[in-house]
């Protein structure tokens, strides 16, 4: 079954009628390996073992995708036995419960769950843009087709609805949009957005800036990562660190060393975030804390700091508990996004996984 978490959270709530039950339970021995690499390894290919399936909710499928790849993301057709590519079959058309495509004057959107829509709320997808910016981390090609209504669209199509709806004073979320317009069109860009409002990238920067972390989606860790993202791309151009820039490094550091400051003993990162101290016991808790907390710092920190002892042993904290917690039913967002976290860092410390994807590097 899958499983709500506790507090705030980007996670989605068990639905009731009992049909997104979430990756379930594969009922193999496994070793606890003990080198780091083998360690995560193994993690990751046990949550690769956890059965997909076509019936699960949108949420659960493109986290699925995000944590795995989009070249190992497999569903299951469980009255056929037939095991499909997920993004082949979202790309394709295949109804998926929770997901509704729109066309738009700009575009395409996802529709947003939301109370009062037919959307379950954390069934379909739970954040403006969300699907979209999961895709971009893994480099998702811009003329990648996706059949909408029978008609042929591409990625592209997203990336456009997102650079026209962002604005900054209709009280958005633009955590993910800051990723995609960034990704696509650069931290110089200048538009016109849909109402007219005249934007540079760095507008969009400075109103996540302002926005507050702590009462964020996923403790802000999702927050975190845009900025970041947006950082990067803008150093690795040259930019320098005047302005908002110096003000989003500052933000990004001391985040840093508040993850640093709270860790458990066992190396795990706070149950709360950033706001103090955590050491719950819930084994899903645990793991989707450490999990986004170690997925934005893979992405922010430079080579030598991913070297250090403390993210070492968060990492190292991380795949033991997926390891061990490999028979447990986990909440789809959990598990995914700290597969993708370590993902990441395996990729930056021991070499690219199996499936390569680019993500912007620090400028060292």
């Amino acid at each position: 079954m899958v499983l709500p978490l506790l507090g705030l959270s980007c996670a989605p709530s068990a639905p009731t009628n009992g049909k997104n039950k979430g990756p379930v339970n594969i009922k193999v021995e496994a070793e606890v390996p003990d080198a780091l690499k083998s360690r995560i390894e193994a993690a990751l290919e046990h949550v690769k073992a956890r059965d997909l399936e076509t019936t699960y909710g949108f949420w659960t499928i493109f986290h699925a995708i995000l944590g795995l790849g989009p070249d190992r993301a497999v569903l299951l057709k469980r009255d056929t036995g037939e095991r499909v590519n997920a993004m082949d079959y979202i790309c394709k058309g295949n109804p998926v419960r929770g997901l509704r495509f729109i066309v738009t004057p700009h575009g395409l959107d996802v529709e947003t769950a939301k109370p009062g829509s037919d959307i379950e709320v954390f069934v379909g997808q739970g954040h403006q843009d969300q699907f979209v910016a999961e895709m971009v981390q893994w480099g998702l090609p811009a003329d990648t087709k996706f059949v909408v209504n029978g008609s042929a669209y591409t990625f592209m199509d997203f990336v456009r609805h997102s650079k026209m709806r962002a604005s900054v004073t209709q009280k958005q979320e633009l955590s993910w949009a800051i990723l995609i317009i960034g990704e696509h069109f650069g931290t110089d860009h200048a538009w016109t957005n849909e109402r007219g409002e005249k934007l540079r990238f760095e507008d969009i920067v400075r109103y996540e800036l302002n926005e507050p972390i702590d009462t964020a989606a996923c403790g802000g860790t999702h927050r975190l990562f845009g900025l970041t993202w947006a950082f990067h791309l803008h150093r690795q151009k040259g930019g320098k660190l005047g302005g908002v820039w110096k003000e989003v490094q500052d933000k990004l550091d001391a985040h840093k060393l508040h993850a640093k400051k709270h860790r458990n003993p066992d190396g795990t990162f706070s149950t709360d975030y950033f706001k103090g101290p955590g050491d719950a016991t819930d084994n899903q808790l645990r793991i989707s804390t450490t999990g986004h907390i170690l997925e934005w710092l893979s992405l922010y920190l430079s080579d030598r700091e991913l070297g250090e002892a403390w993210v070492q042993e968060a990492a190292n904290a991380l795949a033991k508990a997926m390891i061990e917690t490999r028979l447990d039913p986990i909440e789809g967002g959990a598990l995914y996004h700290a597969a993708h976290g370590l993902n990441m860092y395996h990729s930056r410390v021991f070499g690219a996984p199996k499936t390569k994807r680019p993500f912007p590097l620090p400028v060292q």
